[in-house]
């Protein structure tokens, strides 16, 4: 981990409160004093992951994710700690120099800085060109598309020229390193040398992340060429499987509204836009992904789909049904007619539809159906295949209920018995992954639990006295644990357990910190204290008992020897001792 003077973690992670950055990413809703939500790191469908303002941390009782403000952002953002560190200091006004970050965290900053300036410089450069003399015909594709004014500025579009080199000779007049610009995808390196441009006489869309910043770029070709759309390829800013076009400017209506719209297509989410519907978001040229649905999970809570009225659009959406039902996030579908898509549907019928989408949409299931009834027919060959096709989505539901009740729809759709349909849908079905709830206990000796204790009480004990009992810990990794909060206490007073976290290295040990101090069941203070004291003394008898055991074999080995009874009396009070603990 790089060097970053503690007194500068201090300061950032007392600006960067943990409740406010994780709930930019995760709905959380007050339980106690601490915030409860759906766990972003994994398929979350109760809520079992807590926020702890007052401490610092983030725990999760199914997955085992846990850490403080850092960590989260590391996790959630798959940044380095430098990384973390460093965008928590710009998002709060914080300054931070590369110094601080070590050699290599600074090394690693700067490139990301680099990165981000480049696409900033490259969004300026298409955005420019748009509206120059080069943009005539994209300004007029674009008037063409009905796209509006307001559209095109809260979006960033830009025009690519219809040059081998326009991006990079302006790249090499700002003194733009194109060895970076070549990582971000905006140059190709030429066979006999040199660099031209990825993005040719295209209309631009530049893709933000959720500070709003271009992390890449969309392109549609204006004239005739393949491919029609072409994408930045992925780098360290940006992965297309994690990322949403249009997610920042929905944020504020996704939160209004509680559904989110997903379309396929920029110029299909921005035809939405120009007709006011602001609650939509666009996949990125590939299938929807998990990591869509989680980002998604947390910011509403149904999702209706609205893909392209062909079978492509159709495959698409039924590959993506599974993801849904297996994250927990209601799903519907709002099938378009056949070679429609959500742009041309809007510009031909308006977008009434889109309004009230949730009650507009079929249900997933349903959809699914009736696809495949259309695909099969409803002979015994195709009723077969039907239940066949089904499984897999069948096995994805989650919830017991809802899995009854499409297996009784299927059962009344297909004409099939709804007992012999379910032996044939549940067949090889997953077992589902058991989960730790909140109050399970993970406390298996006493050791565990005297360190839960010292973590909810850190000032009860003396710290002459915690030393001492951290000399006895048998589990070293304990050991060490307990070492770092006497630590924490000899030099700042009081137990801060988002810095104890930022101390210790191995990830499993932070997430161990997480759960003692989170997990339910404390024991009472009196009960814990004697509990402690008995397992002490329990050892030290043990120990002793071993001795006069080993004594007692060599005193039996030697003939009339005198020492022998007195030994066995003294075997005999210690395990009366024992005994007595014990009970």
């Amino acid at each position: 981990m790089a060097f970053i003077p503690e007194d500068k973690l201090l300061e950032i992670k007392d600006a960067a409160r943990i409740e406010e950055v994780v709930g930019q990413y995760v709905q959380l809703t007050q339980r106690g004093k601490n915030l409860l939500g759906l766990c972003p790191f994994h398929p979350d469908t109760a809520p079992s992951f807590t926020v702890a303002p007052d401490k610092g941390i983030f725990h999760c009782f199914g997955c085992g994710a846990g850490g403080n403000v850092f960590s989260f952002l590391m996790q959630h953002q798959r940044l380095s700690f430098p990384e973390a560190v460093q965008e928590l200091a710009r998002r709060y006004g914080i300054t931070i120099t590369m110094r601080d970050l070590g050699p290599e965290g600074g090394r690693q900053a700067k490139k990301r800085q680099l990165m981000q300036e480049i696409n900033r410089e490259a969004a300026a450069f298409y955005k420019s060109s748009l509206a120059g003399p080069k943009g005539g015909k994209a300004r007029d594709y674009i008037q063409k598309r009905g796209l509006t004014k307001e559209v095109i500025r809260d979006f960033h579009i830009g025009y690519a020229p219809d040059e081998w080199d326009g991006l990079r000779r302006h790249l090499q007049n700002k003194g733009i390193s194109l060895d970076a610009a070549q990582e971000v995808g905006l140059v190709v390196p030429r066979a006999q040398g040199g660099y031209y441009d990825r993005f040719r006489d295209r209309v631009m869309f530049p893709i933000l992340d959720r500070q709003e910043r271009v992390i890449a770029f969309g392109g549609r070709i204006i004239g005739v060429g393949e491919p029609k759309y072409l994408n930045s390829p992925e780098s360290p800013l940006y992965s297309k499987g994690r990322t949403l076009y249009g997610l920042p400017q929905a944020q504020e209506a996704l939160r209004l509204t509680g559904v989110a719209l997903v379309v396929e297509g920029y110029l299909d989410l921005l035809a939405l836009r120009v007709h006011g519907i602001a609650n939509v978001v666009a996949t990125l040229g590939t299938a929807l992904t998990k990591e869509q649905v989680r980002i998604l999970k947390n910011q509403v809570a149904k999702a209706v789909l609205v893909f392209d009225g062909d079978a492509a659009g159709a495959r698409a959406m039924r590959r993506a049904f599974p993801i849904f039902a297996s994250e927990g996030l209601a799903v519907r579908v709002l099938p378009l007619p056949a070679g429609q898509d959500p742009d041309t549907y809007a510009f031909q019928h308006g977008v009434e539809i889109f309004q009230s989408p949730w009650d507009q949409a079929q249900p997933w299931f349903a959809f699914l159906v009736e696809e495949l009834i259309a695909a099969h027919g409803l002979e015994v060959e195709g009723r077969v295949r039907i239940a066949e096709e089904l499984r897999p989505y069948f096995q994805a539901l989650s919830d017991p209920v809802e899995q009854g009740l499409w297996l009784r729809f299927t059962g009344e759709r297909l004409g099939v018995d709804e007992a012999a349909l379910r032996r044939s849908l549940t067949s090889a079905a997953p077992v589902a992954a058991q989960r730790l709830a909140p109050g399970h206990s993970l406390l298996n000796n006493p050791e565990e639990r005297l360190l839960k204790w010292v973590l909810h009480h850190p000032g009860i004990v003396p710290l002459e006295e915690l030393e001492d009992w951290a000399q006895e810990f048998q589990n070293q990794e304990l050991k060490s644990l307990l070492e770092l909060v006497i630590r924490s206490l000899k030099e700042e007073g009081a137990l801060d357990h988002s810095l104890l976290i930022q101390r210790v290295e191995e990830e499993h040990l932070r997430q161990q910190i997480c759960a003692l101090t989170l997990g339910k069941g404390e024991p009472s203070t009196e009960l814990l204290a004697d509990e402690w004291r008995r397992a002490r003394q329990m050892q030290r008898l043990k120990k002793a008992l071993a001795q006069i055991k080993e004594e007692l074999a060599k005193a039996a080995a030697i003939p009339g020897g005198e020492e022998l009874l007195a030994l066995q009396v003294q075997k005999l009070a210690l395990e009366q001792q024992l005994q007595d603990l014990k009970h």
